[in-house]
């Protein structure tokens, strides 16, 4: 099966002032296990150490999900307060 990897920075949303959660990056992480659970072979794997105010990890997807799978993890964000911007591996 062939996959698509992203690297993302997740932070707290601006307009948001809270999510579930206290810190953004324990926001993120429910972000992340959520959107996996969503789609067979889905993975996050969590690049950088936790801190308040982000987390870096990188995505990985089926091919053949493409546009289902970015567009649930947009989802998935909003969802939580959490907004993604790429990062370059």
């Amino acid at each position: 099966m062939r996959t698509q990897s992203e690297t993302f920075k997740f932070t707290r949303a601006r307009k948001v002032a809270h999510g579930r959660f206290a810190h953004a990056n324990t926001d993120a992480i429910g972000v992340l296990q959520f959107w996996t659970a969503l789609g067979a072979g889905r993975s996050g794997e969590i690049l950088s150490e936790p801190g308040d105010e982000c987390l870096v990890a990188r995505v990985t997807y089926p091919l053949q999900q493409g546009m289902l799978a970015t567009s649930e993890l947009h989802q998935c964000c909003v969802a939580r307060g959490i907004t993604r911007e790429s990062v370059e591996d």
